[in-house]
């Protein structure tokens, strides 16, 4: 629950990795990506797109000619201010996914001096949105001290949906770290004869900052507060409603996708992404549902699909038992009626917990985020009778492992007549990111069907 309660106070906003940081441009040779580094000009500062240099945290990467796992050259990464224990450096290559497969294995040489945190080589692959598709590293072999040349091995999948595969081999604490000899398999073949996609293109993609779009943006005044909101695409209305302490940028894997068939209608609910808020008083679902409705009249929509996450699905509920006039259809995820019955006890003390951290603090940020997380132990108020009054169809969701018992969302599913039941294998309450492919085409298919 710790790591739930940071990534509501941070937002859930894109993934970023090392890769991204680093000021590296895309590979697109198709057989020279210096793996074994012996590609020139062999300086400190060069190794041909491999980030060398100096970095922030006192280590330094550059190309060495008296260690080598074979040839003349090897990567090295060392702390080169002693002091430094707790910080890590790293080198990375930025690699065009553009080869056709569905496995890619990446096999390479480590040697150590001296290392008193850990070695690793982790391996993201991203999709064009920069978003994680895949990732995994060496922490669970637990590298460190000092070791002559070891081979080693990763495999992870390389989905279609692939843009670019990020390597950075990354040293944490003292000593120094070398690396050699990188061979990259595309479905057992090596990189440089693996076959290229027949469609692929060389075209840089600029993704949308979904909530940050002002092309895209609008706003509406309500009581206390004036609710940012940003639409696209045409047809049938679809309104996202995201959960607490987010905003529309949480759902940018849903608009992408939903927009190519429906009007979707994104909205930052008070006090959360670019909505504003000065209500004196505590924060409600009830509040949230009128705010949508002033929301919807102002945009002349009369009636809506509505997907609610967490928050947004208690929301949804709301707005489906005491405002049925305005939904067409609602799809849940992670949606509760009462708090009380909805999670366990060990969440509410955490949840409090928070609360009283936030307290030591003199911020607006930080009082605002109090009356979110006070929401979240005392709010909604939905009962038995209000979910039967609902008469829209409604997809109850969740994920297997979500923080919303699976027997509450079983009972809401239950009361509510004729809603449809779907629990997402190996998800958490964070299904909507975990699970992009399945969770929209699932939600796509409710809403389509007749």
């Amino acid at each position: 629950m710790k790591k739930i309660l940071l990534f509501i106070l941070i937002g859930h906003t894109s993934l970023c990795s090392f890769a991204q940081q680093a000021s590296i441009r895309l590979q697109d040779k198709k057989d020279d990506y210096n793996l074994d580094f012996e590609s020139g000009p062999h300086t400190w500062k060069s190794s041909v797109d491999w980030q060398t240099g100096l970095t922030q945290s006192g280590y330094k990467v550059s190309i060495d000619s008296n260690q080598q796992h074979s040839g003349k050259y090897a990567l090295l990464i060392e702390n080169v201010k002693k002091e430094v224990n707790k910080t890590s450096g790293m080198s990375n290559l930025i690699i065009p996914s553009k080869f056709e497969g569905k496995e890619i294995e990446v096999k390479f040489y480590l040697k150590l001096a001296d290392v008193s945190g850990h070695a690793d080589f982790p391996i993201r692959i991203e999709d064009e949105d920069n978003d994680k598709l895949e990732f995994t590293n060496l922490l669970a072999k637990r590298i460190y001290g000092t070791q002559d040349w070891k081979a080693y091995r990763l495999k992870l999948p390389l989905p279609k949906e692939a843009v670019r595969i990020n390597m950075f081999p990354l040293l944490y604490g003292q000593g120094k770290m070398w690396v050699d000899d990188i061979q990259i398999l595309i479905d057992g073949v090596d990189i440089k004869d693996a076959k290229i996609k027949a469609d692929y293109k060389n075209i840089p993609y600029k993704p949308t900052d979904y909530g940050n779009n002002n092309r895209a943006s609008g706003k509406v005044k309500v009581k206390d507060a004036a609710l940012y909101y940003e639409t696209y695409g045409k047809g049938a209305p679809l309104l996202l409603l995201h959960g607490n302490s987010q905003s529309i940028s949480v759902f940018k894997k849903q608009i992408k996708e939903y927009s190519k068939t429906y009007k979707v209608i994104a909205v930052d609910t008070r006090g959360q992404g670019k909505s504003t808020d000065s209500i004196p008083g505590p924060l409600s679902y009830d509040l949230y549902a009128e705010d949508m409705k002033t929301v919807l009249d102002s945009l002349n929509i009369t009636k809506t699909n509505i997907l609610g996450w967490s928050d947004g699905g208690n929301t949804g509920l709301i707005m489906a038992s005491k405002y049925p006039e305005y939904v067409q259809k609602l799809a849940i995820t992670g949606a509760c009626t009462d708090p009380n019955k909805a999670v366990s006890i060990r969440t509410l003390k955490e949840v409090s917990s928070a609360i009283e951290g936030l307290k030591s603090k003199n911020d607006k940020q930080s009082a605002y985020q109090i009356k979110l997380f006070t929401m979240l132990l005392t709010e909604p108020h939905l009962s038995t009778e209000d979910l039967k009054k609902i008469k829209s169809p409604v997809l109850v969701m969740a994920g297997e492992k979500d923080i919303i018992l699976e027997k509450h969302t079983k009972y809401i599913a239950a009361n509510i007549p004729d809603a449809a039941l779907f629990v997402f294998k190996g998800a958490s309450h964070y299904v909507p990111v975990e699970k992009v492919s399945e969770f929209n085409k699932k939600v796509l298919e409710f809403f389509n069907q007749k």
